[in-house]
């Protein structure tokens, strides 16, 4: 019985753990951005937070701004990407 608590103990910690990583990941990519970036902090916080933290989703909508939308500054993308998620969202 006390293997069995010390097995489910150590799944829920696994479990914690990779959901904390995962949070993690996000705060690192979000420093690195932030790091490299002009962007307003406020702007790109309001668009992972709409995307769900989805950083692939925003990455992909950055692309298709920047190839649709070229000599634009990068503020301008976020901006753009912000707009058409609220606008999809109907916020």
């Amino acid at each position: 019985m006390t293997v069995l608590l010390v097995v489910i103990g150590i799944v829920l910690l696994y479990c914690a753990l990779e959901k904390f990583s995962t949070k993690s990941r996000a705060d690192q990519i979000f420093e690195t951005w932030k790091q490299k970036s002009e962007v307003n902090p406020d702007t790109r916080r309001r668009a992972i937070v709409i995307a769900g933290h989805d950083m692939e989703r925003i990455e992909r909508l950055l692309e298709i701004a920047r190839r649709n939308n070229p000599e634009r500054t990068e503020q301008w993308y976020w901006e753009k990407i912000l707009y058409d998620m609220e606008r999809d969202r109907g916020v």
